[in-house]
């Protein structure tokens, strides 16, 4: 199975209140596209430079994290933002946190091999006492 396949073979239930919200945001989409000239515009658009008004054009990867480096900016957040992966990685780590089973994440993430999730996992591993008094000699 190829990676594009993958991706859009992989569905995955919203969260409760991100459900919620996107519902809303489609509706409002919805009576704003019956007014518009295009009714199959993509949901996800670009904006007409710093107009803020919507182009016909769909979002693509590189136009999503301009966007999320601005909201970075306007909130006075850090100067090397982040990248979407990057939610991605803090998104495992946090379920993993959680106690949440690797392979559930795995599934979750669509990572085909584990080892690719293990990647992801941002949590520091300290070495216990627990763990020296384990070594056999």
């Amino acid at each position: 199975m190829t990676w594009n396949k993958l991706l859009l073979d992989h569905r995955v239930e919203p969260h409760a209140t991100s459900k919620q919200e996107l519902h809303a945001l489609h509706r409002a989409v919805a009576r704003d596209l019956a007014d518009a000239e295009d009714a199959d515009a993509p949901l996800w658009r670009t904006a007409k430079g710093k107009t803020k008004t919507l182009t016909a054009n769909g979002m693509k990867g590189k136009d999503v994290h301009r966007m999320v480096k601005r909201r970075f900016k306007e909130a006075g957040l850090q100067a090397n933002v982040p990248t979407c992966h990057t939610f991605r990685a803090t998104t495992i780590t946090d379920l993993l946190e959680q106690g949440v089973p690797l392979e559930d994440v795995q599934h979750l993430a669509a990572h085909a091999d584990p080892r690719t999730t293990r990647l992801c996992d941002r949590r520091k591993r300290q070495v216990t006492r627990n763990i020296v008094e384990r070594i056999s000699i």
